[in-house]
């Protein structure tokens, strides 16, 4: 068998050759000595990179006679950033290659100290193998003999190292992993994709941090907090790359159970090399860790995924010599840590994002590269998505994998949208879980923790996702279910239902304006989750307290009140029409609405509301109904504004005779329908009819 590896120290003679100057990226290459041919080939393919000083090529004929091989090889691969595998059948055949570079290479992966790529040779059955699970080049893991063009092949790997490359660090690109700290185990290679973050990285994050090394406030641990999906775990690993020269030591703790901390204070002792790491007693391990923590000083601590922050006191020192920072999905930290909200993208950087993961753009690519379609595609698709980093990257996987266009993806969005937030192809698990299954674990534990707050998350679900008015939930408390209904008509029992929820970044509130929001995505899981009757049943409770809430919408006085309760209005209109629901409470709140957007001139939005609310008044309560009178009035008012005065007058004088049959003509309805007849026909030009109506003749 052969062994090749790029060197730094040795160069080609060539003089058209760069110069590595000792920063390319050292790269171990194993396989069968059978494949030596497919070696040569990869090897021609990997020369741009040579050249261009980001690796140097090495391989065992340069070995000088007598010199120990295996120690040499084995300390090549103890020193290289990127370890390649060459799978064949003769690969995984042999002992040397399976039992010892491979099971090693995958150790040193497994701790972050190097990127392992399996490259499909020749055909193999490989399932199941140890390195089954990591992301293998070519394209799809396509065996490179099978391609009917191999130089197609050899060039798709080659861009897949150059990938990785630029992703180990990003130190630059061409930095090798020796210039990161000594100890350092942090699990996930750099994102390439990571952007629009610096403000909260260099202004606030780094400078928390670093400022005022000798104060207790800058000791205290800072915590990333934020919705699931967010990237909180993506901020810290990019806080670590990017500012590793600040440390002598980062290092990575599983935080989600006391379980997983304490396994992960374990590994943490053998990485610094404490005598305490063969102890017995887990106690002893943690005091070691923690008295080391407290002893040394130029260090970095992760810990992720510490969503239950009341786990955490035992396993910080009383005084730390460094810096603690953890991700959370909390709220309130218990004064714990400082605490910075990770919040969405905007909808340009979440458009960039989208169409570099989809390589509709290269990886520095900029937005003005894409094209004017592709651009406002991308900002609607970040939109839909809420500008979440996760449903972005999801979609922009989805996106390169399938070839399908931008245009093509929105449309299945519609239909789909459930199965693609539950995709997930990504082979770097910084983010195993997908969008829908991160959340699906969230209201899992809400439920278990707080039914009644499942049940505010659910009806919010079937509200507009922003400035949503706690007076909903206060005042259409009765309309709530057995579970939420007392919560919601209790201000102490409403607050502990939204900490229930705040824990775990589920919701937001405003206490200036009184309102809370829900991200929209968490909005779509939670309905496509929920079987149809419940659904019915969320909507017609939505429709019900949206209308206990209403505000006056004849009162100008109240229009900045109609303003924030509108949006969750028509969107009750959408489960209204879905349903349909037909009952005096959703023609109602149909009506007011409708009323509110004719008075604001909108005319367009206003009609369907207004002719729904007529049929369903007409349907429930009857053709002579003192409301259906009212709808008639209101949609009369509708046309005579946009000077559609035929389309008005039946209408009014239909009006006029249910009020004047029904209420008497003396009744304030009856005279506000007649003024209202009355000023129609005068703009009509009508004025003999006009003073015959005023005057009752």
């Amino acid at each position: 068998m052969i062994y090749y590896k790029a060197n730094p120290f040795i160069q080609e003679s060539n003089d058209c050759t760069m110069t590595t100057n000792g920063t390319a990226i050292t790269v171990f290459i194993s396989y069968a000595h059978e494949d030596e041919a497919l070696l040569q080939q990869l090897h021609t393919h990997l020369s741009p990179l040579t050249r261009q000083g980001l690796i140097a090529t090495w391989y065992d004929r340069e070995l000088v006679a007598g010199t120990d091989w295996a120690g040499e090889i084995d300390a090549h691969l103890e020193q290289a950033s990127i370890i390649l595998l060459l799978v064949s059948a003769d690969f995984i055949a042999s002992r040397y290659c399976y039992e010892v570079e491979m099971t090693r290479a995958l150790e040193r992966h497994e701790a972050g100290q190097a990127r392992v790529i399996p490259i499909a040779l020749r055909p193999a059955d490989w399932k199941g193998m140890p390195f089954a699970s990591l992301h293998a080049l070519p394209t799809d893991a396509r065996a490179i003999t099978t391609w009917t063009n191999q130089d197609a092949a050899f060039v798709d790997v080659a861009a897949g190292i150059r990938r990785a490359i630029e992703d180990l660090s990003q130190l630059p690109a061409s930095t090798a992993r020796a210039a990161l700290p000594p100890i350092w185990n942090i699990p996930y290679p750099r994102n390439s994709f990571f952007l629009g973050r610096d403000k909260l990285l260099e202004e606030r994050l780094h400078t928390q941090l670093q400022a005022g090394q000798t104060t207790a406030l800058s000791q205290s641990p800072q915590a990333i907090s934020g919705l699931g999906g967010i990237g909180k775990t993506q901020l810290a690993v990019e806080y670590a790359y990017r500012y590793h020269q600040d440390y002598e030591a980062v290092l990575w703790a599983r935080a989600e159970t006391r379980e997983e901390l304490i396994a992960s204070y374990s590994t943490l002792a053998t990485l610094l090399k404490l005598p305490e790491q063969q102890a017995g007693d887990q106690e002893i391990t943690l005091a070691a860790v923690k008295r080391w923590l407290q002893m040394h000083q130029k260090w970095l601590l992760i810990l992720d995924n510490a969503d239950a922050v009341e786990l955490l006191p035992p396993f910080l020192p009383p005084v730390a010599g460094g810096h603690v920072l953890l991700t959370t999905r909390a709220w309130d930290m218990r004064r714990l840590a400082r605490r910075l909200e990770v919040e969405t993208l905007p909808v340009e950087q979440g458009a960039l994002l989208l169409l570099r993961r989809a390589a509709l753009l290269p990886p520095d690519g900029t937005l003005e590269q894409a094209s004017a379609d592709e651009r406002r595609l991308a900002s609607a698709l970040t939109s839909e998505l809420g500008g979440l980093p996760l449903a972005l990257d999801q979609a922009g996987a989805y996106l390169e994998a399938t070839g399908m266009s931008l245009e093509e993806y929105q449309c299945i969005s519609q239909t789909h949208r459930q199965t693609l937030l539950n995709e997930r192809r990504s082979l770097v698990e910084d983010h195993p879980a997908s969008v829908a299954t991160t959340w699906s674990l969230s209201f899992a534990r809400v439920e278990t923790k707080s039914p009644a707050a499942a049940d505010l998350l659910r009806l919010c679900a079937y509200l507009a996702p922003d400035a949503i008015p706690e007076a909903i939930l206060t005042q259409g408390a009765e309309h709530l279910g057995d579970l939420l209904a007392p919560v919601a008509a209790d201000a102490f029992l409403f607050a502990q239902a939204i900490e229930a929820l705040r824990a775990s970044s589920l919701l937001a509130r405003d206490p200036r304006t009184k309102t809370l929001s829900v991200h929209r995505l968490v909005q779509a899981v939670l309905r496509d989750t929920l079987p149809t009757e419940d659904e019915r049943q969320w909507k017609q409770r939505a429709v019900l307290a949206v209308t206990a809430a209403r505000p006056d919408v004849q009162d100008v006085k109240q229009w900045d009140a109609c303003e924030r309760w509108l949006p969750h209005a028509l969107l009750c209109a959408t489960w209204i029409e879905q349903e349909p629901i037909s009952s005096p409470e959703a023609a109602l709140l149909l009506n007011d609405a409708g009323y509110y957007l004719s008075e604001r001139a909108r005319y367009r939005e206003a009609e369907p509301l207004l002719k729904r609310a007529l049929e369903i008044r007409e349907q429930e309560l009857g053709a002579q109904h003192p409301d259906t009178a009212g709808s008639l009035n209101n949609l009369a008012g509708l046309y005579q504004d946009q000077g559609k005065y035929a389309e008005a007058e039946p209408l009014l004088k239909r009006a006029l005779a249910i009020v004047e049959r029904v209420l008497g003509p003396d009744h304030p309805h009856t005279r506000t329908v007649r003024a209202n007849y009355v000023a129609l026909l005068r703009v009509m030009g009508r004025d003999e009819e006009a003073r015959k109506m005023e005057e009752g003749s």
